[in-house]
């Protein structure tokens, strides 16, 4: 095995292990100990590629921050509503927190940011301004006609994501109901819509098109296949 094949897979060996530590105790309730006793590792190793934990934690949220620019662009590329496409990303977004505990992690690690003395940026960093620019006029194609100002609806949007993922208990199908209840409250202020229950099932049939359609397309990666226990 190449020598930096090994280091990739032990760096992902760390953010695994340590993500499961940091998403049920939080960045405090964790110490340097336990993180280096569930990588398997020796100090001496696991220093090699971090060397405190504060280092070790913005790596966590970095990672989960790579996830979003290429979903937003995978959703947007399908010319959906843009209303239906925020949907879709919402639900999206919440299965990720609840299937990856790296997510998972890196979400409450930014949450918990005023206890990390190297600066994290907040949760869903960059995502309000993504949600405005999608809720903004699309050009000729599509005409929003929005009942809040964009940025003020994507401010708000992005609170109640936060908000559903803190609330619900483990489980995609818990954060589903969450965000179900949320966009029921949040559609009509947002838009006129006579039958909220068809337009959240809309977003989430766009959310399983759009899912399918990368399971097709995307090439088998090493962060996909490698299995790490």
């Amino acid at each position: 095995m190449a020598r930096h094949q090994k280091a990739d897979e032990n760096v992902l060996r760390i953010l695994q292990s340590s993500a499961a530590l940091f998403a049920e105790r939080g960045f405090l309730g964790t110490s340097v100990n336990e993180l280096v006793e569930a990588a398997g590792l020796t100090k001496n190793a696991f220093y090699s590629y971090f060397p405190n934990k504060e280092a070790l934690a913005v790596a966590i949220v970095e990672h989960t921050a790579a996830h979003w620019p290429p979903l937003i662009a995978q959703f947007e590329a399908l010319k959906a509503p843009a209303l239906d496409t925020v949907i879709a990303l919402s639900f999206e977004v919440a299965d990720k927190y609840s299937t990856d505990v790296v997510v998972r992690a890196g979400i409450r690690l930014s949450l918990e940011r005023d206890s990390i003395k190297t600066p994290v940026p907040p949760p869903f960093d960059g995502w309000v301004e993504e949600i405005e620019r999608l809720l903004s006029p699309a050009g000729e194609w599509e005409l929003m006609g929005l009942s809040a100002p964009a940025d003020v609806a994507a401010r708000v949007i992005v609170t109640c994501l936060i908000g559903a993922q803190q609330l619900a208990s483990n489980g995609e199908a818990d954060m589903s109901k969450r965000l179900s209840e949320v966009w029921t409250v949040i559609l009509p202020g947002l838009r006129p819509t006579p039958d909220l229950a068809a337009r959240i099932a809309t977003g989430q049939m766009l959310r399983e098109r759009a899912r399918a359609q990368a399971a097709a397309t995307a090439p088998t990666t090493m962060w996909r296949t490698l299995d790490i226990s």
